[in-house]
């Protein structure tokens, strides 16, 4: 090739380099337009997506929670093979893998019944309890607080005035609001509100029906995992170079031990802690004790705001019964926490996510303003992932600059000095740290006295 052609190649290609690079940049700013001015097509198409696929996505929990049990009767079988001194023969892998299925489905299955055997009952002998005591409860506090007002001259004077006030604001708003709403709104729409229930009721009928498709799903799932994570390897490692992918890997096996460790280990503690709670309960007569009680573990399993969930309301059901109690109840409740936060919830978790209580508090508040309860339950393994990539970034770059990772060495750190041969870490003498406190106070000192200034001189104005 004459060197005209090399030239003119070289020529072209930083022409056409140079003029790719912004149709690129007007490329990729068209399509953001594009996305941003069609935001809500895109989302309906995606939800519409998403409920075509639902019984995928049930199948797909379904298999994810069965997983451990699964995996629990494997190891059991495989150390019955290992106890006789065999391995697992090759043509019998699959007929355990179907019975391991079987046996994790039937497991799965028995709790639920179980559960529903034991609680239910007792759940509805309590709510029928409820509605029985429930007017006679609310006529003895009433007929209570009508005899104190008596008693009190003042009280029932500043309580007649307060009912004729609320009775004349109720009477103004009925007027003004209700009766309105009930014949331009309530009345014409009848048939709309009956055709929502019986939308509703379709609904529920079709999660019932996604519930049994996911199920089957799930199965084919659990039968064909190993399958599934050698094609999703496969993929990975063609589309990305090597040293992405074992990252990539790496990471999807963290995330994975950190949310089955989490929620597996998470329920397992709220179920502890929901018959500790009726032990206890029956041991003291509480009422409702197994409502109360199925309320509490259910709601445990949401992290720092779950007890506090459960713990409100069913202690305004015991309320309604004896305030006595509902102080028992709470009495109650603060010993179970300490107990599941300083033994069984670190006996059983451990260190499962690795996060600071600060971390979890604003884990559960990020993810649950997002996507609400689910957000909670997920938001603390979901963020420990976050943290464990962010943090392992951050510690590369840092030792890429031969400077340590360990957060001890940056407490009360001044400057970092590098010579050839060392890194040396200067922090700030007790001296300096003292003067600096003294600084601060010194100047919010300046800070209070301007302002008092400022207020005299204001107060002499007027």
């Amino acid at each position: 090739m004459s060197e005209n052609n090399v030239e003119e190649i070289g020529f072209f290609k930083r022409v056409f380099g140079r003029w790719l690079g912004l149709f690129l940049v007007i490329a990729a700013a068209l399509v953001f337009y594009l996305l941003i001015n069609n935001l809500d097509t895109i989302l309906n198409s995606v939800f519409y997506v998403t409920g075509i696929i639902k019984p995928v996505i049930y199948g797909c929990v379904i298999a994810y929670i069965l997983n451990p049990l699964m995996k629990m009767y494997q190891r059991w079988i495989t150390i019955a093979y290992i106890k006789k001194g065999r391995q697992i023969p090759e043509n019998k892998k699959g007929i355990i893998n179907g019975i391991t299925i079987i046996l994790a489905l039937l497991t799965g299955i028995l709790i639920i019944v179980v559960l529903f055997i034991m609680v239910i009952p007792q759940i509805i002998s309590s709510m029928l309890i409820l509605v029985d005591n429930l007017p006679e409860q609310v006529d003895a506090y009433y007929n209570n607080i009508v005899e104190k007002i008596k008693n009190t001259p003042f009280l029932a004077d500043t309580m007649q005035e307060a009912v004729l006030q609320m009775t004349k604001f109720f009477d103004e708003k009925m007027n003004s609001e209700l009766i309105p709403w009930l014949r331009t709104e309530l009345l014409p729409n009848l048939n709309t509100y009956a055709k929502q229930f019986a939308s509703g009721v379709a609904v529920f009928f079709n999660v019932l029906y996604n519930l049994f498709i996911g199920l089957i799903v799930a199965i084919y799932l659990l039968n064909s995992k190993r399958v599934f994570a050698a094609q999703s390897k496969k993929i990975v490692y063609g589309i990305f170079k090597k040293r992405h992918a074992d990252m990539i890997i790496y990471y999807v096996r963290i995330s994975n031990n950190m949310f089955s460790g989490f929620i597996s280990g998470k329920i397992v503690d709220s179920a502890i802690i929901g018959l500790i709670c009726f032990a206890a309960m029956s041991i003291l007569k509480l009422p409702y004790t197994m409502l109360v009680s199925v309320i509490v573990g259910v709601t445990n399993i949401i992290p720092v705001f779950g007890p506090y969930i459960g713990a409100i309301p069913s202690a305004l059901l015991i309320l309604l019964v004896s305030p006595k109690q509902a102080l028992y109840f709470l009495v109650l409740i603060i010993i179970l926490q300490q107990l599941d936060g300083n033994i069984i919830g670190p006996a059983i978790l451990g260190e499962s996510t690795g996060l600071s209580a600060f971390w979890v508090l604003f884990s559960i508040l990020l993810f649950g303003g997002f996507w609400g309860i689910a957000g909670m339950l997920v938001g603390c393994p979901l963020f420990a992932v976050i943290y464990k990539i962010i943090k392992d970034y951050i510690s590369m770059r840092l030792r890429s600059k031969n400077l340590s990772d360990a957060t001890v060495e940056y407490m009360d750190l001044k400057c970092i000095e590098i010579s050839e041969n060392n890194t040396e870490y200067i922090r700030y003498t007790d001296e300096e740290l003292n003067s600096k406190k003294k600084k601060e106070k010194n100047k919010s000192k300046k800070n209070i006295l301007t302002l008092k200034k400022f207020k005299k001189k204001e107060n002499k104005e007027e």
